[in-house]
């Protein structure tokens, strides 16, 4: 991912001027040291804030808006003098920036034909906050069906007109046309530098993602080794105690045992032995008390 990022950004230096690719790199520095809020005074370089209707026009579009793609909007030409004062004096490179609070928004009257249409509506999609720097780049364009009706609406109306192949008719008379290299295309370029940056903020966001989650595991795992360990202390305790108690056991059978075979040597020798002798006392009594009667 970021060697598609680094290829992609390399694309995109080749197709603006020198000094404009390195006021660009250094302006996202800049403007976070000036604190400026992304989306309220800074909105990026024009390109940034359009998106083609459909992908077909984006040589049309390109040949309307030719460098002015790589100007720059911010709201007021304070914050476009507070720029271009830190690009000069760090020597940065050059930006042309478009002050929404200075650009002067002609009133014009688009051709009513289904042959040529007003290129800005036709062709692009753009946030309401931006709309005068649209306007001021792209108001006088038109988008024509062949070099035909360019020609002939590009004269009767006063503007530039340009066909999906890139043609141009410049409202001052001049004809533009021929190959374009879409290896040069600055929009597709951009368009492959903005894919390159999702993708590696993807990666980024899963690497995230996966790093939270291994050391979400490896705590949970943690804990079980924890309280693996302390059933394994108890079973431990309780083998010990079971041997104890075990040996109690046995000893107590021992015990039993010669319990009963003290008792069963009482049964067979000792008490016979007694009754024995008690008989014999029994009869000697008996003698006794027979001779006392005599």
């Amino acid at each position: 991912s970021r060697d598609a990022l680094h290829q992609a950004t390399s694309d995109v230096r080749k197709v603006m001027p020198r000094a404009t690719s390195m006021g660009l790199t250094a302006l996202e520095r800049l403007v976070t040291e000036e604190r400026l809020a992304v989306g309220e005074q800074y909105f990026g370089m024009l390109m940034d804030n359009l998106e083609l209707t459909d992908p077909r026009f984006v040589t049309a579009v390109e040949v309307a808006a030719q460098n002015s793609l790589f100007h720059v909007i911010v709201d007021t030409d304070n914050t476009a003098a507070k720029l271009m004062r830190r690009l000069e004096e760090e020597k940065l490179g050059r930006i042309t920036f478009l002050p929404l609070n200075r650009l002067r928004i002609e009133q014009v009257q688009y051709p009513d034909t289904p042959d040529c249409k007003p290129l800005l509506s036709q062709c692009i999609r753009h946030d309401a906050k931006v709309d005068r720097a649209m306007k001021h780049v792209f108001n006088k364009k038109l988008l024509a069906r062949n070099m035909e009706v360019a020609t002939k609406w590009s004269k009767k109306s006063q503007m530039d007109a340009i066909t999906n192949d890139g043609d141009l008719v410049s409202r001052k008379g001049a004809l533009t046309g021929g190959f374009h290299d879409q290896s040069r295309s600055r929009l597709r370029a951009h368009n492959g530098l903005q894919s390159a940056k999702a993708t590696l903020e993807k990666a980024e966001s899963e690497y995230r993602e996966a790093t939270r989650k291994a050391h979400t595991f490896d705590q949970s795992n943690a804990k079980l080794l924890s309280e693996l360990q302390r059933l394994e202390a108890r079973q431990g305790d309780f083998n010990h105690k079971l041997a104890e108690l075990q040996s109690e056991n046995d000893g107590a059978k021992s015990r039993l045992e010669h319990s009963g075979n003290a008792v069963e040597t009482i049964e067979k020798t000792t008490i016979p032995a007694l009754q024995h002798d008690v008989s014999s006392l029994e009869g000697e009594i008996g003698r006794l008390y027979e001779e006392v009667g005599t």
